[in-house]
């Protein structure tokens, strides 16, 4: 079920929120966040859910929304273990789609179906692949914040939920040159960037449309200027030395395709 009904006054993308499923479904992904920090597990919240939890812009007008499922990112090596601790929880694998691509993704569903949870494992691969080994530790429920603004910028067709999340995160945090629960760190963007065109053209595409995205919609009360966040990294991305694989890659340009699509993953 839905937890969004059409109104005619100016809200999220035009919904209002059912604020009883949105306080649910935030409360059990964070619940599920911080048990897998106590657990000592490395499995971490990512995706809208994530960025609530994280940034409070994302929790009020105009980019406070209704989340339908969460997802988290489990290291290969604790899995199993992951998988044990979602079924503690009350969660139902999925049997047949985690047997047969358990490897990469793995699936479990609220135990009267409310909502399901997706987990990837080891790295995130969607128009573009985030490895998130060696990163899935450390205090926060949730994935650092500069994987959880990748994960976003990564996204070739971007949807405004999507921008906004990107919106929510440069409001709410600083970049810096270091990371820590509360810091984007630009370093890890850059160097991911830095070695992939492709990767770099969809960051850098993306950039340019949550400016736009801010100008009508722009954020209440928050503590940064998402605009001059984004121009100063887009900035930083021009002039950051290139690998020789990125520099030959830009020869091609846009001749040739830089991103996956849902259906390439998808085999």
């Amino acid at each position: 079920m839905r937890s969004i009904t059409p109104v005619s006054e100016p809200g999220a993308a035009g919904f209002a929120i059912d604020e009883r499923r949105l306080d649910e479904i935030t409360a059990e992904a964070e619940r599920i966040g911080r048990g897998a920090v106590d657990a000592g597990l490395q499995l971490r919240l990512m995706g809208g859910t994530a960025i609530y939890l994280t940034s409070p812009t994302a929790r009020r007008p105009p980019y406070a929304r209704s989340y339908g499922d969460f997802d988290l990112a489990v290291a290969r090596t604790d899995a199993r273990r992951a998988a044990a601790f979602l079924a503690a929880a009350g969660y139902a694998p999925e049997k047949m789609f985690n047997a047969l691509h358990g490897a990469q993704r793995l699936n479990f569903g609220h135990p009267e179906g409310r909502w399901p949870i997706d987990v990837v494992v080891d790295e995130l691969r969607m128009s573009h692949r985030i490895d998130l080994r060696g990163r899935l530790g450390g205090p926060s429920p949730t994935l650092l914040l500069a994987d959880l603004l990748l994960t976003k910028l990564q996204v070739w067709e971007i949807n405004s939920k999507d921008l906004g999340d990107i919106v929510c995160l440069l409001a709410d945090h600083a970049i810096a040159d270091r990371e820590d629960p509360d810091t984007i760190d630009r370093r890890r963007i850059t160097g991911i960037a830095s070695a992939d065109w492709g990767f770099c053209h969809t960051i850098e595409r993306n950039l340019r449309r949550m400016i736009g995205e801010v100008a009508h919609r722009p954020p209440v009360g928050a503590p940064h200027d998402p605009v001059a966040q984004a121009e100063a990294l887009l900035a930083t991305l021009e002039t950051a030395p290139k690998s020789m694989g990125w520099k030959a890659r830009a020869r091609i340009g846009e001749r040739v395709r830089w991103y996956e699509t849902p259906e390439d993953v998808r085999h």
